[in-house]
């Protein structure tokens, strides 16, 4: 039993509240204890980890985890079972979780339909809703009844093979401690369309060097959370999580490992076209290393930029190769030079408890210095924005005292004072010129209203966009992966008012966000627009996803010079400034 684990039990158990209609208090409580597991080392058995607390009885220490709550995981890790939960499983048909994953159906109208319909399964629901039967309850209509038709989709879709890169890389960044920790190994990589952020990744791939693969592969193949070993060879392991995710790992010599760790990365497309460089060369590429056609000892380069020289090339990052134009700007040495997670020297797109964050502002801003950065953006929501605890100005005025007293204690981070602003939908902004003109950052987003037709959509961001005092333009296509499909819109034409205006684009390194996608960011590199590598932020743990936002920025082939936040806190305000 992993802290994860434990963590989505809770988030089961928060549902399956919801679907009975328990008060919102005790729901929540299940939902902030799940983040406070997610917080924990992955190992288990690690100091401060899973297991210590609860031999310890030191749980109920974590944020948001009661003496209920304590006593149901404690009995959770050491019996395997927790019979709180299957009692409330037996209160509801297996499968009902899933009508709650369809997107804007809700805990609250999955247990309507459950009711109602005698559904239990997305066949079943599917079933009823083409029948017609849906839009005949109180509180649900024909628009309702096809939005689930076609949330339905979208959830076996997420179901399928293919799993979104914010389940896969946590897990595979843990496997890849245990293996870089196992017995002789002396490098040890992520792999695949993981290592080169994917959106989805269909597995998750390893690759080690050590001198005896035997060693490794055990310590792999009793990683917590397996539940199957489907394969295992000399050098090669195949394990099941109980996520579903097939994780692989390659186990090769010291001398193989940059072939091997770049063979195993791909893409499909890329390597086919290295494989017809390296045979003009007179050479054979493969996971073993660089081969002679015409026979003699093999070429083994000690590193993936090493390789590439051998065939002619300037070294293409892993989040290139996808046979875009890399090998091309390669073979002449133009390639981009692409931002990196070190070049980021601000924290942008914050909130804190001010609106919906989770964190005081001053604990935002005390994280923030200890990863590292020089200055952070306090952009909690407008008022707009009542689901979110939007401010007022009475409270926007508070928090700009406390911002003030907060600078004082943590003066080695630049706190930039801004809001998130909802862009109504007629366009406007949600806060008057008077108190925008009073901010250093104002980040315009669309939180409502998805739905309005293209030329609606359009026009209302691009009104937006041509404010005067709009810096960034946050989450734009506000898509929600697996549950949110963009806005419609005309993105390119939107992109380009965008940089007629002045206005910054967000990267929005939210794992569930990754917005702008990479292929627009690719338009918009193209137009040459200013772009901001964002957290959005709504705790301390989340600043650390901001390598999803440069992981993200570099498929969309995004270079430093054009990174607002790669920059001081004064480059970055005259990065915005019109």
């Amino acid at each position: 039993m992993t802290a994860r684990e434990v963590a989505a039990i809770l988030r089961e158990i928060s549902q399956l509240l919801q679907l009975k209609g328990e008060n919102a208090f005790k729901v929540r409580a299940y939902d902030l204890a799940a983040d406070a597991f997610e917080t924990l080392p992955p190992d288990p058995a690690a100091p401060g980890g899973l297991y210590e607390r609860v031999a310890k009885g030191t749980l109920s220490e974590l944020s948001g985890v009661g003496k209920a709550i304590d006593q149901k995981v404690t009995e959770l890790v050491r019996n395997g079972k927790l019979e709180y939960l299957e009692n409330l499983r037996r209160e509801f048909p297996h499968g009902a979780l899933d009508l709650v994953q369809i997107p804007g159906l809700g805990p609250r109208k999955a247990a309507t339909l459950i009711r109602e319909l005698d559904v239990s399964t997305l066949d079943e629901l599917e079933k009823v809703a083409r029948e017609g039967r849906v839009r005949g309850l109180k509180g649900f209509g024909e628009k309702t009844e096809q939005a689930i038709l076609e949330g339905i989709i979208k959830v076996r879709a997420r179901q399928g093979e293919r799993k979104p890169l914010w389940e896969t890389r946590p897990l595979a960044e843990q496997l890849l401690k245990r293996v870089q920790a196992a017995p002789g190994v002396t490098r040890a990589e992520i792999a695949g369309s993981i290592r080169r952020y994917a959106e989805t990744n269909a597995d998750i791939d390893i690759v080690a060097a050590a001198a005896a693969p035997e060693p490794v592969m055990e310590v792999f193949a009793v990683s917590p959370g397996v539940t199957e070993i489907l394969a295992r060879g000399g050098t090669k392991c195949s394990i099941r999580l109980r996520d579903g995710i097939q994780a692989d790992l390659r186990v090769v010599t010291e001398a193989q490992f940059a072939t091997a760790l770049h063979h195993f990365t791909g893409s499909k497309q890329h390597h086919v076209k290295l494989r017809g460089i390296a045979r003009t060369r007179g050479l054979s590429i493969s996971e073993y290393g660089l081969a002679r056609l015409e026979g003699g000892d093999s070429l083994q380069p000690a590193s993936e930029e090493e390789l590439y020289r051998l065939l002619g090339l300037a070294a293409v990052p892993p989040e290139l190769r996808e046979d875009l134009g890399e090998i091309e700007l390669a073979s002449s040495d133009t390639l981009p030079e692409l931002v990196s997670i070190g070049d980021v020297r601000g924290y942008v797109h914050c909130h804190s408890t001010w609106s919906d964050g989770k964190a005081t502002l001053e604990q935002m801003v005390r994280k923030a210095g200890e990863l590292g950065a020089e200055f952070i953006t306090v952009t909690d929501h407008s008022k707009a924005a009542h689901y979110a605890n939007g401010l007022d100005l009475t409270r926007l005025s508070a928090q700009w005292d406390e911002i003030a007293r907060v600078q004082e204690l943590v003066p080695n981070v630049r706190i930039l004072r801004g809001s998130e602003v909802d862009i109504l939908e007629n366009g406007s902004l949600d806060w008057p010129d008077s108190i925008l003109e009073k901010m250093d950052v104002v980040i315009c987003s669309v939180h409502q209203r998805f739905k309005l037709d293209i030329d609606k959509q359009t026009a209302r961001i691009r009104r937006a966009l041509e404010h005067p005092l709009c810096s960034i333009w946050g989450h734009p296509t506000g898509r929600y992966l697996g549950d949110r499909d963009p806005m419609p819109a005309r993105w390119e034409e939107l992109i380009e008012v965008a940089v007629e205006r002045g206005v910054t684009i967000e990267c929005n390194g939210t794992p569930h966000r990754l917005d702008f996608s990479a292929d627009l960011l690719r338009i918009a590199n193209r137009k040459k627009a200013k772009i901001s590598l964002s957290v959005d932020a709504h705790s301390t743990k989340e600043l650390e996803n901001l390598h999803y936002a440069v992981g993200t920025a570099r498929r969309g082939w995004t270079e430093k010079s054009r990174v607002v936040n790669a920059r001081s806190a004064e480059g970055f305000l005259a990065a915005l400034r019109k």
